[in-house]
């Protein structure tokens, strides 16, 4: 439902108040259904004007602003372009999350063409950033050649690490990509594993 609608649903109510016996200013006399219309839509344009906010400059706000144009709200309508946009203008001040909401963005082809070269370069950003989802997309594209070359035992060590954040689907591709890897390679990937681990927390 549009905002517009939101304040003609509530006409009557609006009438019969303004009707009722509230003190009211002499001027406005009774309110008919035209008078009430009219009223609602000053209500509503007065509503959306005190309602005007800058745009974020903050990584955290730009990514407010792409998660609501990406779903859409009663008053924002939904547009994967816009939220794309904002998504980028957090990547580029390095911000890990919107590293990763672009990534998707260009896996998905959501708001941007699709390009999975593009999507892993913005998910290698957030996955070196310690971004656990990116690690696993990251992961995801070295199995798939999604982007990137097929990479087993790398496919295994971004797994690896996002599994050991907490990462459930993480966790399930790595037990499966361990069935393609010898134990050196494992033992390998979880040394390598380990060291990023220890340096991103130290």
């Amino acid at each position: 439902m549009c905002c517009f609608q939101v304040y003609i649903s509530h006409a009557s109510k609006l009438n019969s108040r303004m009707n009722g016996p509230f003190p009211k200013p002499a001027f406005l006399g009774p309110l008919g259904p035209l008078g009430t219309l009219s009223l609602a839509v000053i209500l509503f344009l007065c509503g959306c004007a005190s309602q005007e906010k800058k745009d974020p400059t903050d990584a955290a706000g730009q990514i407010k602003m792409g998660e609501t144009y990406s779903v859409g709200t009663w008053k924002i309508l939904q547009n994967d372009e816009t939220a794309a946009e904002w998504y980028r203008k957090a990547a580029l001040q390095g911000d890990h999350e919107g590293e990763y909401r672009l990534g998707l963005c260009y896996e998905r082809g959501l708001g941007v063409p699709k390009n999975e070269a593009l999507a892993a370069k913005w998910f290698s950003k957030a996955a070196q950033g310690g971004n656990a989802n990116a690690q696993y997309e990251l992961g995801d594209c070295y199995r798939l050649a999604k982007g990137v070359g097929t990479d087993i035992p790398k496919a295994y060590f971004w797994c690896n690490l996002a599994a050991a954040s907490g990462n459930e689907d993480a966790s399930e591709a790595r037990d499966a990509l361990a069935r393609r890897l010898t134990e050196e390679e494992i033992r390998q990937a979880q040394r390598q594993s380990q060291e990023f681990w220890n340096k991103s927390k130290g």
